[in-house]
């Protein structure tokens, strides 16, 4: 590596390889952060800035947000709940042989527990096919979206089992799924999705999910509600539930009375063949008693025995019959005046307002949510941000000095960098590279020429147009200056500056070259220009021959103020070799653009070259370009760039006549 040796006649100067130093001796190391920015300690105040600075992006995202809140809640149709409600009757208890407790709840168990049974609820459901309103959505989801008008009378026999093959066929002989089998179970629920979309389409699921059945308090009561998008539709459910269960077991006690019926009167004709049966055989027997004509003995005895069997049992099946004929009247006094276990305490009237919420009162909720998470997007856009943007976000990240701010340029103005600075000479651009001029020490005479390397991390970060500004800006002093344009892959000075025409570049197998012949002057900025060579074969070609340091002294004799447009220090070889060469180097940080990370490591390759020892702890420095000064005052930096903001009337008021 090359470095620049300095006698006492800054003419003359040798080129010497030297050692790389530590660092410790110069500039300190770079800073590297042991914890990440995002899960640093966030102050009260550090918060508040955040929420001021994104304020606006808080609030749209609020406003945004709340609105399509709104919009998706209006969209939503509303939700209509029927309430009917059944009682139970008590005496029903009583006559099972136990008394009815109001303290107990079982009977109302379970009789919510039929309620919500499958059996009813898919006799509900059947029963509502009668109805011309539902009738077409029941259909479609009790039978499928081709069937509209019929009923299947029968279900479909289910294919026979075969026992000898009861493989899987939906699975392969690998052992995954077939894609026949995933390509149903795909239609199956994207079918369950479509149909759980439709407004009045009905179903067991859709049955079981709205349908509520509770007991009102501690009371014999027991509503049953339906919740429906439709008023029409869930009052109608409501209703056709409790009816249907009321008549249910009305039904059901009718068929019961009638089985027993059945069975009372099967027994009492039994018991009339019986009696029949036994006055029969008693008969025969005393007749043949009365023709034998046998005496009175002991073995008379025994045909008397049998006639007594014969009447007693005669008499149990008479007495018998008759307590049947009781029961056949009180069952059937009982069937005329059947009354269920429950009653119909009221209909389900029809509701005139809507039971799901109003969308309207989510909007206040839903802004301040919207607010908070806002908010909260914001701190982390921020926590994640490891842009750098102020002086002390510099100094802090890269371990050197920072020595000025350069706003952006405003988008509206019709001139080049340099030329605005001659229209607008106290605006916050013309008073940051006057800072700038002040601070590097090129606004008054020096023993001797000044060389300004400007360098990057990375490209397109306006070093080539603070470079020209800067030179631009000296030159107009009275100075000698020249801009050296040694990036050698990218040409922005000739833009910068306007220059147009024929160009000679230097040959870089020329040992002594007449530089004075390849210098262009800019007579409207009262500058000059050089245009380094530019070798494809390699960049570090006009190194080899020491062109680079022969040239410099020459413009030194010549030239009061040299500004080195250099090539960014990260992914160029020549970067490493030109600071050497430089009295000063400025390094450009783009305002939130450039990455700590990135500046870090473009730092880090200079103290890797040798460039970071005591001798550059004064010449290295660093500026911040492209600052969009509203949105920089809003971090409250307390710099320049809050000021020009703040006090704007006066830092562009000129004192001249």
């Amino acid at each position: 590596m090359l470095l620049v040796s300095e006698d006492k006649r800054p003419a003359h100067r040798t080129i010497e390889p030297i050692r790389p130093r530590p660092s410790t001796q110069g500039v300190k190391d770079v800073p590297q952060a042991s914890t990440p920015p995002i899960f640093r300690e966030l102050h009260f105040h550090e918060l508040v800035g955040i929420l001021y600075r994104r304020r606006w992006m808080v609030l749209t995202v609020a406003i945004l947000a709340t609105v399509l809140a709104a919009v998706v809640g209006i969209l939503i149709p509303p939700k209509y709940t029927a309430t009917a409600s059944i009682a139970v009757e008590p005496q029903q208890e009583a006559s099972k042989g136990r008394a009815f407790s109001p303290m107990d709840e079982s009977p109302i168990d379970t009789q919510v527990a039929m309620l919500t049974s499958h059996d009813h609820l898919e006799r509900v459901l059947d029963n509502l096919l009668q109805d011309p309103a539902l009738r077409p959505a029941v259909l479609r989801q009790k039978y499928g979206s081709e069937i509209t008008t019929t009923v299947p009378t029968s279900a479909a026999p289910s294919p026979p089992v075969d026992a000898e093959n009861l493989d899987d066929p939906t699975i392969t002989e690998d052992g995954s799924l077939s894609l026949r089998e995933l390509s149903r179970r795909l239609k199956m629920w994207l079918g369950l999705l479509s149909r759980g979309g439709r407004g009045n389409a009905l179903n067991i699921e859709q049955l079981k999910r709205n349908l509520n059945v509770m007991q009102e308090r501690r009371s014999r009561i027991v509503t049953v509600s339906f919740t429906s998008k439709s008023p029409q539709q869930a009052t109608l459910v409501a209703n056709r539930i409790v009816q249907l269960y009321v008549d249910n077991q009305i039904e059901q006690k009718r068929a019961y009375f009638g089985q027993e019926l059945a069975k009372i009167r099967e027994r009492i004709t039994e018991l009339k063949q019986e009696i029949e049966s036994a006055r029969t055989a008693a008969r025969t027997l005393v007749d043949q008693r009365l023709g034998a004509g046998a005496p009175v003995n002991r073995a008379a005895s025994e045909p008397d025995a049998r006639l007594g069997e014969f009447a007693r049992d005669a008499t149990v099946a008479s007495q018998l019959q008759i307590n049947l004929l009781r029961r056949e009247e009180d069952i059937r006094a009982q069937l005329e005046t059947i009354t269920p276990d429950v009653n119909i305490n009221s209909l389900a009237p029809l509701p005139e307002r809507p039971s799901s919420h109003n969308p309207i009162l989510f909007v206040l909720p839903a802004l301040i949510a919207c607010v908070i998470c806002a908010s909260l997007l914001a701190v982390v856009l921020d926590r994640l941000d490891h842009g750098l943007r102020g002086e002390r976000d510099v100094n802090d990240a890269l371990g050197i000095p920072c020595i000025g701010l350069v706003p952006r340029l405003p988008r509206r103005r019709k001139n080049r960098p340099c030329e605005y600075l001659a229209a607008e000479p106290f605006s916050a651009y013309a008073e940051a590279i006057r800072s700038l001029a002040a601070t590097l020490q090129l606004a008054t005479p020096q023993h001797g020429s000044t060389v300004v390397l400007i360098s990057s991390s990375v490209p397109l970060e306006g070093k080539s147009t603070l470079a020209v500004s800067l030179a631009a800006y000296v030159a107009r002093l009275g100075r000698r200056v020249i801009v050296v344009d040694f990036d050698l892959r990218q040409r922005s000075i000739p833009g910068e500056l306007g220059a147009s025409g024929k160009r000679r570049v230097l040959d870089p197998q020329v040992q002594d070259p007449p530089v004075a012949e390849f210098i262009r002057h800019v007579s409207n900025l009262g500058l000059d220009y050089l245009e380094m060579p530019s070798s494809r074969v390699d960049p570090l070609a006009p190194f080899t021959h020491q062109q680079p340091p022969r040239l410099l002294r020459q413009l030194r004799e010549s030239h009061d103020c040299v500004i080195i447009d250099g090539p960014p220090l990260l992914g160029t070889a020549e970067s490493r070799l030109l600071p050497a060469l430089a009295d000063k180097l400025l390094f450009v940080v783009n305002w939130g653009s450039t990455r700590r990370e990135v500046a870090q490591n473009a730092l880090h390759q200079l103290r890797d070259a040798g460039c970071c020892h005591r001798e550059w702890g004064e010449r290295l420095a660093a500026v911040v370009t492209k600052v969009e000064l509203k949105k920089h005052a809003r971090y409250r930096f307390g710099d320049i760039g809050e000021l020009q903001i703040k006090y704007r009337d006066y830092y562009s008021r000129s004192t001249w006549a």
